[in-house]
C-alpha cells in the first residue's frame, strides 16, 4: 500500500475573518511502490512542507482524504486515525537534518526513533544497526559523536 491524496485542499486561515490563503487546491497524488524513495521539489512557498505534513497527519486536510498505507486522514480529526501507527510506516529527512543530532554516539542517535515508538533497548539497536547497514554507514562511525562527523556523514547519519 502506498499514499494517496484524493481531492485534497489546504487553506491556511489568515489574520482577516473568513480569508485564507490556499496552499494547495484540489490535488491528487499516488505513490504506489512498496520501498519507493519520492523527492519533492518546487519553489518556496509552493506548497512542500505542508503537501508532507498532511502524510504524517501533522496538519489535516482542508477537504479531501490523504490515504497512508491504508489508513485514511479526513479533515474531521474525531474520525482518524491513530497518527503514531501512520508515523511509523513514513519517514522524513528535513532540510537540514544535521542539526537534528543530539546524542552522544552516531548509534545512540539513530536508535532514537525506534525507541520512541516502544522498542526495548536491543530492539532499537539492532533496528538502527540494519538502517546502518543499508545506508552504508561504517561500523567504527557508529561509535563515534555525531558532531566528530563531516557535513556529508552527519546528514547521512
Amino acid at each position: 500500500m502506498g499514499i494517496s491524496f484524493k481531492e485534497v485542499s489546504h487553506y491556511y486561515p489568515t489574520s482577516k475573518k473568513k480569508q485564507y490563503t490556499v496552499a494547495f487546491d484540489i490535488l491528487n497524488l499516488n505513490i504506489n511502490k512498496e520501498g519507493e524513495f519520492v523527492s519533492l521539489v518546487g519553489k518556496t512557498g509552493s506548497g512542500k512542507s505542508t503537501l508532507i505534513q498532511h502524510i504524517n497527519g501533522l496538519v489535516l486536510p482542508s477537504k479531501g482524504n490523504v490515504e497512508v498505507c491504508g489508513k485514511t486522514i479526513t479533515p474531521n480529526k474525531a474520525k482518524n486515525p491513530k497518527m503514531k501507527e501512520i508515523r511509523k510506516q513514513v519517514g522524513f529527512v528535513f532540510q537540514f537534518p544535521e542539526y537534528q543530532l543530539f546524542e552522544e554516539t552516531v548509534l545512540k542517535d539513530i536508535m532514537f526513533a525506534p525507541k520512541n515508538f516502544g522498542q526495548t533497548i536491543e530492539e532499537a539497536k539492532q533496528s538502527a544497526l540494519e538502517a546502518a547497514k543499508i545506508l552504508k554507514i561504517d561500523n567504527e562511525i557508529l561509535e563515534k559523536s555525531p558532531f566528530n562527523l563531516s557535513g556529508g556523514q552527519m546528514r547521512k547519519v
